[in-house]
């Protein structure tokens, strides 16, 4: 392994910067311990432990330390400037070990845009990861931080929203290098005969929608390429292009290859730890065990007809009566198996990817006719494209090749209840709240039109709002790394205090997307996340992690734990 060797001389640097850290000689037996504190483990069973594990454990050297001139001594100027020009980027955070995509969680402990006299800290980053290969590296770290009294955490990619995959003194899982795809030409089981395919948890979107192009089959997956298909993003429901077609990327799941908080290796599917199943296919991203792999349904390829609808906000009153009657017209836009996703900001409207799977081309025309007479009437001019692809891989590129990686965003989410959709009056409410957050633009809308009440799928604990939906969007603002950290936060605090307030008392009965929300979300988060399913998601929570080792915010069970003054992770 290319990181045996750094272990050694990493330490050193990684001691260096925890006593950097405020120490305390006394660490409260509800606490996990950071660096500093007495029940932090010694250099010495920090390399003991990585003997266990072959060499597989990686100190932390942020990637910005390039940009400090301590405590890592490895300033470079070039290699700081070339990193500044990509840091509001996803793609540079994946392939480093305990890297955080997540600004707010970055909180200028070591970035790029701070002063290079100013020392690079860990702050929210692990102190150490895993560089885990299987079961067995898993188990013992499990075991390590139990044995320690640790935070564990679990890190692919780092796209998270919400803090669940750092954390100050934490042991970090990193699963990034599990990238095995293996094709399951006909998988059989009580629930489902048919083809899938089993990825590694390190399998990135992109990567795992190619193998099942070369396959001849479709796989349900998200838009952004750097997102890992079995992490959070299944986990937390999954949503994509295909939803309406097939179903949430929760829905395709067959079974997991799991290592519980315990350290329990398990096959969980619908017939077997059913429970378990059930809770990790859409209940709460990394709360329930550390998924090793994910088999999937994947679907038959075929040609998809595309489009990019798009007018501009010149007339501001009829623009949003557009936009209203666009959302009215949910429902229909779906069709039999359409998802629309499409783009609200002060400048106008874009329905910028339409999928329309085995239709052809002519059938974008006839599906919006009905909407582009309304747009007429109204006398608001209009750009409408069309595309023809002959397989989903190559429609996803069309409208998501040029974009393989995204920029960071403040953001948190709606899903927005058909009854909203279906109504006029209540459709007047909604925008009413869309109008106020856009207008100023510092905000954008970012939505999908889509269906997964009527795709057959297992039992699962994707949370029920979805099933009701027609429309669902994130409010998205954008982190401004040269600003100071003040500017940042207040932007944050408008959005929940705010914005989404007003847009979820219009939408009376909706919901939150676990994976695309703002940590300072304000509403009830357990009705708004998991709706229904709360009770039952705790209750195997309880089961198969009893000690609530695996923690994040609004995580199944996260408010019997809270962050101290100290960072620290403590039972309440």
């Amino acid at each position: 392994m290319a990181y045996q060797s750094l272990f050694p001389k990493l330490q050193t640097g990684l001691v260096f910067a925890a006593i950097t850290v405020l120490a305390a000689t006394v660490t409260a037996t509800s606490c996990r311990n950071i660096p500093g504190d007495r029940g932090w483990p010694s250099p010495a069973a920090w390399s003991s432990f990585n003997d266990t594990i072959g060499g597989r454990l990686i100190a932390t050297i942020p990637q910005a330390s390039v940009c400090h001139t301590s405590p890592f001594s490895n300033y470079d100027a070039t290699a700081c400037e070339a990193l500044r020009a990509r840091w509001n980027t996803a793609g540079i955070f994946g392939s480093h070990p305990a890297e955080i995509v997540n600004a707010f969680y970055q909180n200028q402990s070591c970035d790029p845009f701070t002063p290079s006299t100013r020392p690079c800290e860990l702050g929210n980053y692990a102190v150490y990861s895993v560089n885990v290969s299987g079961a067995q590296d898993v188990k013992a770290a499990i075991g390590f931080a139990r044995k320690n009294n640790i935070r564990l955490v679990i890190k692919t990619t780092g796209h998270d929203y919400t803090g669940k995959s750092s954390g100050q003194g934490s042991l970090s899982l990193w699963m990034w290098n599990l990238k095995s795809k293996i094709l399951i030409p006909q998988y059989r089981s009580r629930s489902y005969s048919g083809p899938a395919i089993k990825l590694g948890a390190g399998v990135l979107v992109g990567d795992g929608v190619t193998a099942a192009r070369d396959a001849g089959y479709r796989l349900v997956a998200g838009e952004c390429l750097t997102i890992a298909v079995a992490g959070g993003y299944t986990q937390g429901g999954g949503h994509s292009m295909l939803n309406t077609a097939y179903g949430m990327a929760a829905d395709q799941v067959l079974e997991w290859e799991v290592v519980t908080a315990t350290g329990e290796y398990l096959i969980a599917t619908p017939e077997q730890n059913s429970d378990l199943y059930w809770a990790l296919s859409g209940g709460s991203p990394g709360a329930f065990g550390v998924v090793l792999s994910m088999t999937a349904k994947i679907h038959p390829d075929g040609p998809i007809a595309g489009g990019s609808l798009s007018f501009p906000n010149s007339n501001p009153d009829k623009f949003w009566e557009a936009v209203s009657l666009w959302i009215q017209q949910a429902s229909r836009l779906v069709g039999q198996n359409n998802t629309i996703i499409y783009l609200i900001s002060s400048d106008g409207f874009q329905a910028m990817a339409m999928t329309l799977p085995d239709q052809p081309e002519s059938a974008v025309q006839s599906l919006l006719s009905p909407y582009l007479a309304h747009l007429d009437r109204l006398n608001i001019a209009y750009s409408l494209t069309t595309s023809h692809a002959p397989t989903y891989h190559d429609h996803f590129q069309v409208y998501f090749g040029a974009y393989p990686e995204n920029p960071t965003t403040i953001l948190n989410n709606r899903i927005i209840p058909r009854s909203v959709s279906d109504s006029p009056n209540a459709t007047a409410k909604l925008i009413d709240a869309f109008r106020g957050t856009v207008s100023q633009g510092r905000f954008i809308l970012g939505c999908s039109i889509m269906d997964v009440s009527r795709t057959p799928h297992p039992p699962n604990a994707v949370l029920p709002a979805w099933r009701d939906t027609a429309t669902s969007c994130n409010v998205n603002g954008f982190w401004n790394f040269t600003a100071p950290i003040e500017v940042n936060h207040a932007l944050k605090k408008e959005l929940v205090e705010v914005h989404m307030p007003k847009i979820e008392a219009a939408t009376p009965g909706g919901g939150v997307y676990a994976n695309e929300m703002d940590p300072w979300y304000k509403g009830d988060w357990k009705r708004s996340l998991y709706g229904t399913n709360y009770d039952r998601l705790l209750s195997i929570k309880k089961k198969y992690d009893p000690d609530s080792l695996l923690w994040g915010n609004f995580s199944v069970g996260s408010d019997g734990s809270f962050i101290d003054g100290r960072g620290r992770l403590c039972k309440r």
